[in-house]
């Protein structure tokens, strides 16, 4: 059986990558059946300087999520600005996942992406090294946090 796309191995001349844009896909959660509020929800953080403004959303830590999606995304806008919101043991669909959501969902080129996790991946662990063509393989397959190609956005 041949493995997914990002996880073959790297040619030897990396593949030039295309200027395209992803997103969350919010609309797939909701045909999947799957609560995004709840994974959004999970993201918050509880501790830090924006905890009064996620008590301010949610009342308390409920077991579920219990405000609109409007007010989770407003939270976790606030809590991506946090140190502890990307962490050097996150994978990084995880860590693509929280950069996406932490800039309100809105589409973001693969290249500004890949700048994100420089910054706030890489900076927490140096050694760490993932290449655009991988990236972009990793988040053209499928995977469980939705994270679809999109169009551009209009200005």
């Amino acid at each position: 059986m041949a493995l997914p796309a990002f996880q073959q191995t790297e040619p030897e001349v990396e593949p030039q990558v295309e200027d395209c844009f992803y997103h969350v896909d919010e609309a797939k959660f909701e045909a999947d059946g799957t609560s995004l509020d709840f994974m959004i929800w999970q993201r918050l953080c509880w501790n830090g300087s924006c905890t009064q403004f996620c008590k301010d959303n949610q009342d308390s830590k409920p077991i579920m999520p219990t405000r609109p999606l409007r007010s989770i995304k407003a939270a976790i806008k606030k809590c991506a600005n946090q140190g502890d919101y990307i962490l050097a043991n996150m994978s990084i669909s995880e860590v693509v996942f929280r950069i996406l959501l932490g800039a309100g969902n809105r589409p973001m080129r693969l290249l500004e992406i890949i700048e994100q996790i420089e910054v706030r991946w890489y900076g927490v662990l140096a050694i760490k090294s993932v290449s655009p063509w991988t990236v972009q393989q990793m988040l053209d397959a499928e995977n469980e946090y939705r994270i679809r190609r999109t169009e551009a956005p209009s200005d």
